[in-house]
C-alpha cells in the first residue's frame, strides 16, 4: 500500500548535511519524494510501501549526520501524488535561519582526518579539508541565509573537482559551504617578526622548526589566534608568560592523540569523549603521578587544560612536534584576536613569528573549557563549538536582550523558547572587550533579524553591560539581582518550575542593601526571590584591593573573630608587614571607610589561602581559591565546624569556629593538605546544615546551584555528597557556566518571567 509522509525536523538540521543525508536513506529504502530546508528546519515528503516509508524512518531516527541535533521530529500522512522523479533535493525556502542554519564550528572529522593522512588522496595533508561533518561555520559566515557567496569562501573559486562534490547529493561534501582542495582552497604563509611574509614552499615546517628552537608564534586557527610554543622548553614557557605578563594562569597544551594525553593526565571516559567530540573543548585533567610537563604550564595546580588537534592545520603542526601550548592570543583579559591588521600587538613583542592563512575569521570565538566533576560536565567557558547553539527556554515571551556581567561576560537574545548566548566576550573593564561586545552584539542581532523589545541587565549601576543597557533603546528594562540571575539560569538549565532553594556561591554580586552579596540561600523562582540565609559579612578593607590581596581579607576575618589578638597573629603570619600597615588596614576595617560589609563565598576561599600561607597576592581571579584546592588531601574526612544564627529574620552560617579551628590545627602542625580538605568539607556541611534548616522552614527539597565558587570541582563533589546523602534533589550546571558567563541566562528568563507577571 502506497502512503505519504510529510516530516517536519527541527533542531541543528542545517550545515550539517542532513539533506544528503535524508537522500542517501531515502534511495536506499526506495522511497521517492523530496527534502528541503526552510526558515523553521528541514521539510520533507516521502512516499513509497508502508515496509519503505518505516525503514526510511528508522534510519531517518536512528543514522542522523554525526553533527546533527534532532529536537523534534514530527510526521503526518497527507494523499500519495503518485510521485514519478525519484528522491530530490529542492531549493530551499529561505533557509539560513541561524537558528537551524548556522551550527557551531565543528571539529577535524574522522573520513577528513583519513584523507588527509593518505598520500593518495587528492587532499592530502590539504590545512583546509573539511566536509559536510566537520570545518567553520559560525566564524565565517559574513550574512544569512548560509552559503558560500555569504561566507568568507567566496573569494575561493572552486575547481571542477570541488564543486562536483559540492553538487553532487550522493557525496558527503555536497552543500559544504568551506569545501576546498589544495588547487583552489586557501594557502598558509609564514610572516616574521616584522610581520614580512617568509618566501618559503612549506611555512608549516617553517612554524615548527622555529617551535623547536624554543620560539614563540602566533598561529591563526578557526575563531582567531593562539600563542604557542614548545609544551616541554622551560625557556620558552618562562619567555611566553613574561612577554603576555601571565605569571601563573594555567596555559592550555594541545596533544597530537587520546594516547599522548594518557601518558601525561588522568583521563576518564567522559573526557576522552569530550575531547574527540565536534566541539573539540580543552578539558581540565589532573596530571599523571610520573607526568613530564612543565610545572610551568600551571604552577598553581596538578591540573593542565588539554586539546587535540581540532582543525587540520593543528593535526598538521602538531605531527611535526608536539605537545604545544595553544593559548588564547590576547593580552590580559582582552579579546582574542582574529585579522593580520592586529598581530602588531604581538609581533616582536609576543610572537616571534606567525603561521597565517587567507581564509578570513568573521567572528572572534575562543576556545571552549570544561572539567568533569561528580555530576558531569562543567562549563568552565562557553565558546567555540557551542556558540551559537540555543538553550531551551521554559517559557516564552517578547524578544529579550540580557546583557550579561561585567567579568566572564556574555549576553543572550531570545527569540520564543530559544535562548541564544554570545561566544565568551571576556572582561569588560577592558575597552577592546567593550568594543567586542557591541560589535558581537550587533552582528548577532542582524543575524536573528529581531529588535529586542526588553533589556535585562544587572542591578550593580558600574558595570559596563548596565551602562550599556540603559542606553540600548528598548521598550522596556528589567534589573536582575546577580544571585537571583545565577539560580534562574541554573532553572532554566533543567526546566524546572515553582521556588527552589538556591544556592549562590560566588566572588561578589551587588545586593540591594548595598552590601556585596557572594554566599547567598536564595526562595527563588523565576519572577522573583526571596533572601533566606547568607554567610557571615566580614569587611572588604579597601574594597577591590582586598581581591587582589587576600591576606587583606585574611585580616579583616581575623579582626572579626580574635578581636585585639588579630594584630598579634597577623605580625606572625605576614612578618613583611610593618606595625603602620597593620594598624592601618584595622582602622579600615573599624571604621569601614572604603570596607563594604561583604557575604562573599569567593572572598571566604581568599581568607583561608591567604591564613593556610598559599596566596598572599593573587596575578589571576580565582588564583588564592585555586591554590587552595590544589592543596586539599582528598582523603581527609575531617570538616571545621560552623553554627547557624538567626540575624534579622534570616539565617546566617557563621564560620567563626571554622577560623578558630584552623589556627589552632595550623599550631599544632598539622599537615597542609589536611587543613585545606578540612575548610573544604567545613564549607560544604555548613551549606548542607543551611539547606535543612530552610527545608524545614520553607517546605523545600530542590536545590539548585550556581556561582563561580562551584567551578571548585572538589567543593561540588562534596558538596553534592552531603545533599544528596540528605536526600534532596540537587541540580547544578551542565549547558552553561556557573560562573558569570552563564548569568544573561539567568537574567533572560527573569526578565520573561517578569513580563508575564506584569
Amino acid at each position: 500500500m502506497v502512503k505519504r509522509y510529510a516530516i517536519r525536523v527541527a533542531g541543528r538540521v542545517q550545515g550539517v548535511g542532513f539533506r544528503p543525508t535524508v537522500y542517501r536513506h531515502a534511495v536506499a529504502s526506495g522511497v521517492s519524494g523530496f527534502v528541503r530546508n526552510t526558515p523553521s528546519g528541514v521539510e520533507v515528503e516521502a512516499e513509497g510501501e508502508s515496509a519503505a516509508l518505516d525503514l526510511f524512518l528508522q534510519r531517518l531516527r536512528e543514522e542522523p549526520p554525526p553533527q546533527a541535533v534532532i529536537e523534534a521530529m514530527t510526521v503526518r500522512e497527507m494523499p500519495p501524488v503518485n510521485e514519478q522523479d525519484g528522491f530530490r533535493i529542492i531549493p530551499s525556502e529561505g533557509s539560513g535561519d541561524l537558528l537551524v542554519g548556522l551550527p557551531p564550528d565543528l571539529a577535524l572529522c574522522a573520513d577528513c582526518a583519513r584523507e588527509l593522512a593518505d598520500p593518495a588522496d587528492r587532499r592530502h595533508r590539504h590545512p583546509f579539508i573539511n566536509c559536510t561533518n566537520c570545518g567553520p561555520r559560525f566564524t565565517i559566515a559574513e550574512s544569512l541565509p548560509y552559503d558560500r557567496a555569504r561566507t568568507t569562501m567566496r573569494v575561493f573559486d572552486m575547481c571542477p573537482d570541488c564543486r562536483s562534490e559540492y553538487e553532487n547529493p550522493g557525496d558527503r561534501r555536497f552543500d559544504a559551504q568551506p569545501v576546498a582542495c589544495p588547487k583552489c582552497g586557501p594557502t598558509l604563509r609564514f610572516l616574521d617578526a616584522s610581520g614580512q611574509e617568509i618566501q618559503t614552499t612549506d611555512p608549516l615546517s617553517e612554524a615548527a622548526r622555529r617551535l623547536r628552537e624554543g620560539q614563540i608564534l602566533a598561529v591563526k586557527g578557526v575563531g582567531g589566534y593562539h600563542l604557542c610554543c614548545d609544551a616541554h622548553n622551560e625557556n620558552a614557557l618562562r619567555l611566553l608568560r613574561e612577554r603576555k605578563a601571565r605569571p601563573a594562569k594555567p596555559l592550555a597544551v594541545m596533544f597530537s592523540s587520546i594516547e599522548e594525553i594518557r601518558r601525561e593526565l588522568i583521563l576518564g571516559e567522559d573526557e576522552a569523549r569530550a575531547l574527540a567530540s565536534p566541539a573539540a573543548p580543552a578539558v581540565v585533567l589532573r596530571r599523571q603521578p610520573g607526568c613530564t610537563l612543565a610545572r610551568l604550564l600551571s604552577p598553581d595546580t596538578d591540573d593542565v587544560g588539554a586539546l587535540l588537534p581540532y582543525t587540520p592545520l593543528h593535526r598538521l603542526l602538531l605531527e611535526a612536534i608536539h605537545p604545544l601550548v595553544m593559548t588564547s592570543g590576547n593580552l590580559a583579559e582582552e579579546p582574542i584576536i582574529k585579522d593580520e591588521s592586529e598581530l602588531g600587538l604581538f609581533l616582536g613583542r609576543i610572537a616571534d613569528g606567525v603561521l597565517s592563512h587567507d581564509r578570513a575569521i568573521v567572528r572572534r570565538c575562543d576556545d571552549s573549557v570544561i572539567r568533569f566533576a561528580a555530576d558531569g560536565r562543567v562549563l568552565l567557558r562557553r565558546s567555540r563549538g557551542w556558540t551559537p547553539g540555543h538553550v531551551p527556554l521554559p517559557l516564552e515571551g517578547p524578544p529579550v536582550l540580557a546583557c550579561g556581567a561585567e567579568v566572564k561576560s556574555t549576553f543572550c537574545v531570545t527569540r520564543g523558547r530559544e535562548a541564544i548566548l554570545s561566544q565568551h566576550i571576556g572582561d569588560l573593564s577592558e575597552y577592546p572587550s567593550v568594543t567586542f561586545y557591541r560589535e558581537a552584539l550587533a552582528d548577532l542581532l542582524g543575524l536573528l533579524r529581531i529588535r529586542p523589545e526588553i533589556v535585562a541587565h544587572d542591578l550593580h549601576p558600574d558595570y559596563a553591560s548596565t551602562r550599556f543597557a540603559l542606553d540600548y533603546p528598548a521598550a522596556r528594562r528589567v534589573a536582575v539581582q546577580h544571585h537571583h540571575a545565577h539560580i534562574a539560569a541554573c532553572m532554566a538549565e533543567h526546566s524546572l518550575t515553582g521556588p527552589v532553594l538556591g544556592v549562590a556561591l560566588d566572588g561578589s554580586g551587588y545586593g540591594p542593601d548595598g552590601m556585596v552579596w557572594g554566599g547567598e540561600f536564595l526562595v527563588a523562582d523565576y519572577a522573583g526571590y526571596r533572601r533566606a540565609g547568607h554567610f557571615k559579612p566580614y569587611r572588604l578593607p579597601g574594597g577591590e584591593g582586598a581581591i587582589r590581596h587576600p591576606s587583606r581579607m585574611a585580616f579583616s576575618v581575623l579582626a572579626a573573630e580574635l578581636g585585639a589578638e588579630a594584630e598579634r597573629v597577623a605580625a606572625e603570619q605576614w612578618p613583611a608587614w610593618t606595625a603602620e600597615q597593620r594598624a592601618s588596614l584595622m582602622r579600615l576595617i573599624e571604621s569601614g571607610a572604603h570596607s563594604p560589609w561583604t557575604s562573599s563565598a569567593g572572598r571566604l576561599f581568599d581568607a583561608a589561602s591567604a591564613l593556610l600561607g598559599l596566596c598572599d597576592e593573587i596575578s589571576y581571579e580565582g588564583q588564592a581559591a585555586v591554590r587552595l584546592e590544589t592543596a586539599a588531601d582528598r582523603d581527609e574526612r575531617g570538616a571545621y565546624p560552623s553554627t547557624l544564627i538567626e540575624k534579622n529574620d534570616c539565617l546566617q552560617l557563621d564560620f567563626g569556629a571554622t577560623w578558630r579551628t584552623m589556627l589552632e590545627d595550623r599550631r599544632r602542625g598539622l599537615a597542609l593538605g589536611r587543613l585545606a580538605a578540612r575548610f573544604h568539607r567545613g564549607v560544604a556541611e555548613g551549606v548542607a546544615a543551611m539547606s535543612r534548616a530552610l527545608r524545614e522552614r520553607e517546605g523545600l527539597n530542590r536545590v539548585a546551584l550556581s556561582g563561580g565558587v562551584f567551578q571548585n570541582a572538589l567543593l561540588l563533589e562534596w558538596l553534592l555528597e552531603v545533599l544528596k546523602k540528605d536526600s534532596f534533589e540537587v541540580y547544578s550546571h551542565h549547558q552553561v557556566p556557573p560562573n558569570d558567563g552563564g548569568l544573561s541566562l539567568g537574567q533572560a528568563v527573569v526578565a520573561l518571567a517578569v513580563e508575564k507577571a506584569t
